[in-house]
């Protein structure tokens, strides 16, 4: 967990330091991929490692749930909170591609964390 959480934050500085999010097409994807992925992982760890919760049974289910849930609830603030700042504006003719795409990445982020923490629960 803290591995991506640690890559995620180089592609972050090595993307703001060098402009990648403006100049490098589809960069961003991968650093959502690599954002829902690590909160996939935190919720997971949260939820099943942490001891903060006692869950009765384990499942692909619970972790499907847990992780998708946890990761595009961030996901989708995060985008309003784009909006908010002003990153974005919706009058854009490409934001709804922008959008769909940077959730869709995060989902397909968490979805291969949930499968790894499932693997290595088992």
């Amino acid at each position: 967990m803290f591995a991506s959480f640690l890559i995620l934050g180089v592609l972050n500085y090595i993307a703001f330091v060098y402009h990648l999010y403006w100049s490098t097409y589809e960069f961003d994807s991968l650093v959502h991929f690599f954002g829902g992925a690590s909160l996939s992982m935190f919720f997971l760890w949260l939820y099943f490692f942490s001891g903060f919760f006692n869950p009765s049974k384990i499942n692909l289910i619970q972790f499907l749930i847990v992780s998708i849930v946890g990761a595009m609830f961030v996901a989708i603030l995060w985008e309003v909170y784009e909006l908010f700042l002003g990153e974005v504006f919706i009058q854009e003719v490409e934001y709804p591609y922008d959008t769909m795409m940077d959730l869709v990445m995060d989902f397909l982020g968490a979805l291969v964390a949930c499968f790894y923490g499932y693997l290595k629960k088992i």
